[in-house]
Order: structure tokens, then C-alpha cells, then sequence
């Protein structure tokens, strides 16, 4: 039986959603609208367990690891027991590969150094990154916060980097 709240689309960016109540620290002037809640992800004005879904889609490597902590804390506290959590980034061991074997696609960069270090087209100090993960080295951390059933799936977003650079990793709140 899935679990009763929102879906929650964290750090949303341009891609706010319809059917989703979606936050971000600042809206995207590449939004064609804003999100319903400006706020760092670390520190949502939701009540406890009110989150049947949160989808974070090229968020979680915008953090330093010892931020990545208090990300998962927040994030917990707002889903639901039994609730969903689905994430894509990079894969440091996709890009480093990437490097290795001189991999690109039409814009240079795209699937190597953007995926270590994120997008400089804009500019935007929002864009860096700050840490990478595999699944390997992401499922243990989510599970030491309460999150049981980490999978490894398709990536469904950033056509670019869908099978050459990024992964995906689900799991539910504990």
C-alpha cells in the first residue's frame, strides 16, 4: 500500500512538475514557473511524514559530503514510513571512464568533467558539485539514515547522460 502525502520534487530547477509540490533554493529563470517552496533542501517547511514520494533529480552531488548528512535527516523526517525516494547524479565511476576512454557527446565536457564538477554554461555557483557517488558508495550512507530496499534502476532523466554517465538509486523510508 503506498503511503499518503505529497510528491515531493527537491531542488527542482527548470523541471517544476505538475502533480508535484516542488522546491528549490531559488527559482530557475529557465522555470516556466516558480516553485511552490523556496528553501534550501536541508530545511523544508513541511510537517513531519507528510511525503509519499521525493524525487531528487541532479541535487544530491550539489552537496559536500558532510552536508549529504543533514540532507538525508531532513528528507527522512518528511517521508512517510514506507515512503519513496528516488534519486539520479552522476556516477564518478561513469565519468572518470568517460575521461579515460576520451568519450563525448556534441558539447564537450557534457559526460566527463560536467558530471565531476556540473554545468558551467551558466555561470551559476548552483550548478557546481560538490561530491560524487556510485551506487556503491551511495546505498550505504542512505541506508545508515533509515532507508531500506536500495535498488539500482534506468535513468530517466538527462537524456545526454542516461547511459553513459548518470544512475539512479531508489529506495524507501524505514
Amino acid at each position: 500500500m503506498k503511503p499518503i502525502g505529497i510528491n515531493l520534487n527537491v531542488g527542482c530547477g527548470r523541471h517544476v512538475l505538475d502533480g508535484w509540490t516542488n522546491v528549490d533554493v531559488v527559482p530557475s529563470p529557465r522555470a516556466a514557473r516558480a516553485p511552490e517552496i523556496l528553501a534550501p533542501a536541508w530545511s523544508i517547511p513541511l510537517p513531519d511524514a507528510s511525503v509519499s514520494e521525493l524525487m531528487g533529480i541532479h541535487i544530491f552531488e550539489h552537496f559536500y559530503r558532510w552536508e549529504a548528512d543533514t540532507v538525508l535527516v531532513e528528507w527522512r523526517r518528511l517521508m512517510c514510513p514506507g515512503a519513496r525516494l528516488v534519486l539520479e547524479m552522476p556516477d564518478l565511476i561513469k565519468c572518470c571512464q568517460n575521461v579515460v576512454d576520451g568519450r563525448e557527446e556534441k558539447v564537450p565536457g557534457q559526460l566527463t568533467m560536467w558530471g565531476l564538477f556540473g554545468d558551467p554554461r551558466e555561470g551559476d555557483v548552483f550548478m557546481s558539485h560538490h561530491w560524487a557517488w556510485t551506487f556503491k558508495t551511495l546505498a550505504p550512507v542512505l541506508e545508515a539514515h533509515g532507508f531500506v530496499d536500495c535498488k539500482e534502476e534506468q535513468t530517466e532523466w538527462h537524456r545526454t547522460g542516461m547511459w553513459f554517465r548518470d544512475f539512479r538509486i531508489t529506495a524507501r523510508r524505514g
